[in-house]
């Protein structure tokens, strides 16, 4: 039996099955609602209104509403669904910059081919071949048959007196087409990250970026973080992954062709664009890919594939050229991919002669530690709190959200809010302000308790917790602080703040142990990601994340993932580079290292 839902403000009406979920019913509907925990029914993120029969926007402005879990709350009627509009998110699009040279995998030139004369053997094929070997210095018989373009190559030169534009890829020729005076091909390099999305569109003729687009990632409705994903993938297989995260790639391409003519009047055709680079964690890799993520749930936690991809872009459904080609960049081992294979490329990480360490800080955090003679990558379950999962009034980086808190001169909390409106939750980096500065303020201790005025002596108490007396209350959960306009912090996020540090804690001294140094040795901390361009790095270090006495040696680099990108669409030597560099590091699998528990509960306890 089916029945009617209708959904505002999108105004859409479908029918489904009885029992379906809300949240299904969204997902139905061509939406992406939001879901970190999977539809486990324990984040109270996909909170929807929902009112009695089929209504009109107006009717439903005064109708009676019930504010129910999506995931968890089945159609047993026909009704309507009202979903909170959502403000934009910040998406770091920008990374660090280096030189490199301008040599893309995709080029184009004019060729004029001979025509066949009477008597002459020669194909047609062999003929174009001879012209793109004169034209472009390369070995005739190092140019391969492309069967997609043999039906269109006569007509194609008929129609243009023998003188067409060829486009190849190395050297496969991958279109043949009319000459343009002001043609040129385009590249659309991604950053798929867990939580976010990032299209750059690049001039493949001149290396510039023309516009980019980006998204939250729409797989965020099968939950927040790879493991749910996976999970999700195993019990129902990949399709649904993957046809969503296919179709989110073509709508911001869409979108950056839309900004480029909008922003610097330059018209694109998605024809135009004949090379696409993606990055991403491994199992972003995976689900993009159409390939199972089990082996990385399964010990030994391996992955499918680590090598470079190289297949055409329609082949992964991807519309642009149908000749377009598509390079994944490789992945590394375990849940460290192609992401972090762009962050080392970007940063050039096999030249650094001096001990680094990059953190990649997202929801799934990677991290590699060394320097050109030898590098160590790992990679811990430590961001779905930092995104505002598990966070009981956690939500992303938008308008509304408590992004940095400072202790005030009379030792108040001070809560900045994105937009400077009513605060309605916190993001990452305010939640590790937060805690930062009750620690600062001895509102918490170092093993994380938060103080209790019913319990605790107050002849005790420090200035802070004097001062916030009033903002120490209980909520349903146990113990919390409020921050600002009924936005709190709880004993149990405080608790999930010390077991994401604690994770990464435990990655950088374990990583460190293999090298045989000392932390005090690392000379820079590359910070790369979102979440690590907006934290305070203070705060990171106050509560033992990063080690304080590397404080003032970190560097924020932006989403270096992305601009790994880009590098490897504008430099094919560059792509290659990134298979070179992933070989070469080596890989610390901390679910079965023998050390980890003991180091990961060392370091659940704050910093004094």
């Amino acid at each position: 039996m089916g029945y009617q839902v209708k959904i505002l403000p999108m105004d859409k009406i479908i029918e489904v099955e009885a029992g379906t979920t809300y949240l299904d019913a969204q997902i139905q509907a061509g939406l992406h609602p939001d879901a970190p925990c999977g539809g486990l029914g324990t984040c109270g993120k996909c909170l929807v209104d929902v009112a009695e029969g089929i209504l009109s926007a107006e009717e439903a402005e005064s109708a009676k509403v019930l504010t129910v879990k999506a995931c968890q709350t089945e159609v047993t009627h026909d009704l309507t669904l009202i979903i909170r509009e959502e403000t934009e998110h910040r998406i770091l699009e920008t990374g660090l910059q280096r030189k490199i040279e301008l040599s893309p995998a995709v080029r184009s030139g004019l060729i004029h081919v001979e025509r066949c004369q009477m008597g002459d053997n020669s194909s047609d094929w062999q003929r174009v071949k001879e012209a793109v070997s004169s034209a472009f210095g390369l070995d005739v018989d190092s140019i391969p048959v492309n069967p997609l373009i043999l039906d269109r190559v006569f007509d194609t030169l008929e129609e243009n007196d023998y003188n067409v534009t060829a486009v190849l890829y190395n050297n496969e020729i991958i279109d043949l087409i009319a000459p343009k005076a002001d043609f040129k091909p385009y590249g659309a390099a991604f950053d798929i990250g867990t939580t976010s999305v990032v299209c750059y569109l690049m001039d493949l003729e001149n290396g510039h970026e023309i516009s980019h687009s980006s998204m939250l990632n729409p797989q965020s409705q099968y939950g927040a973080d790879v493991i749910a994903r996976s999970e999700y993938a195993i019990a129902n297989g990949v399709e649904a992954l993957s046809s969503v995260i296919r179709s989110a790639l073509n709508d911001l391409i869409d979108e950056a062709i839309d900004n480029a003519k909008l922003l610097s009047d330059i018209s694109i055709s998605k024809e135009d664009i004949y090379l696409v680079t993606i990055v991403g964690n491994t199992c972003m890799h995976h689900l993009f890919m159409g390939i199972t993520p089990k082996p990385l749930v399964h010990a030994p936690y391996n992955t499918s594939v680590n090598d470079e991809i190289i297949i055409r872009a329609k082949d992964a459904d991807i519309f642009v050229n149908p000749g377009a080609k598509l390079q994944m960049l490789p992945n590394i081992a375990g849940f460290v991919g192609a992401d972090t294979a762009g962050v080392l490329l970007a940063s050039a990480f096999d030249e650094i002669e001096e001990l680094t360490l990059a953190i990649d800080i997202g929801t799934n955090g990677e991290m590699v530690m060394g320097n050109k003679e030898r590098m160590i990558a790992c990679s811990t379950a430590a961001g779905p709190a930092f995104e505002g999962a598990k966070i009981e009034c956690g939500m992303r980086g938008k308008d509304g959200a408590i992004d940095h808190i400072k202790l005030a001169e009379d030792h108040t909390l001070d809560c900045h809010v994105i937009d400077d409106i009513k605060a309605e939750g916190i993001c990452g980096s305010g939640l590790m302000d937060a805690v930062a500065v009750c620690l600062e303020g001895e509102i918490i201790d170092e093993a994380g308790k938060l103080f209790d005025p019913e319990k605790d002596d107050m002849k005790y108490a420090s200035d802070a917790v004097k001062a916030n007396l009033d903002r120490l209350t209980k909520v349903e959960s146990g113990k919390a602080i409020m921050l600002k306009d009924n936005v709190f912090l709880s004993q149990k996020d405080i608790r999930e703040v010390q077991l994401a540090k604690g994770a990464i804690a435990a990655g950088i001294d374990l990583m460190a142990d293999r090298l045989g140094i000392k932390i005090g040795e690392i000379k820079k901390v590359l910070i790369a990601g979102a979440f690590g361009n907006y934290m305070d790095p203070h705060s990171a270090c106050a509560i033992g994340m990063i080690p304080p006495q590397l404080e003032d040696r970190i560097e924020m680099i932006g989403n270096a993932a992305g601009e790994g990108s880009k590098i490897a669409t504008l430099n094919f030597a560059e792509y290659r580079r990134a298979q070179k560099i992933t070989e070469k590091v080596e890989f610390l699998e901390l679910a079965t290292h023998p050390d980890f528990q003991d180091t990961f509960v060392d370091n659940l306890m704050f910093e004094s």
